[in-house]
């Protein structure tokens, strides 16, 4: 878990992290879970779960 603050002060380790180990990122301000930052291939793979998805229902938004 990472703060904005500590995203802005060390976004390339983080990144290097994210890619190279594959571990997500939760980025966090006051607290509280704002984004995750997650390697390419898990969101790739999200995408193509999501179209797969919308293909089945029929071309209706599943997102």
């Amino acid at each position: 878990m990472y703060s904005t603050i500590d995203l802005r002060k060390g976004m390339g380790e983080i990144l290097d992290r994210t890619r190279i180990a594959g571990e997500a990122a939760a980025i966090t301000r006051k607290g509280r879970t704002l984004a995750y930052l997650v390697p390419a291939e898990w969101f790739e793979h999200y995408q193509w779960l999501v179209e797969q998805a919308s293909g089945a229902a029929g071309g209706r938004d599943v997102a």
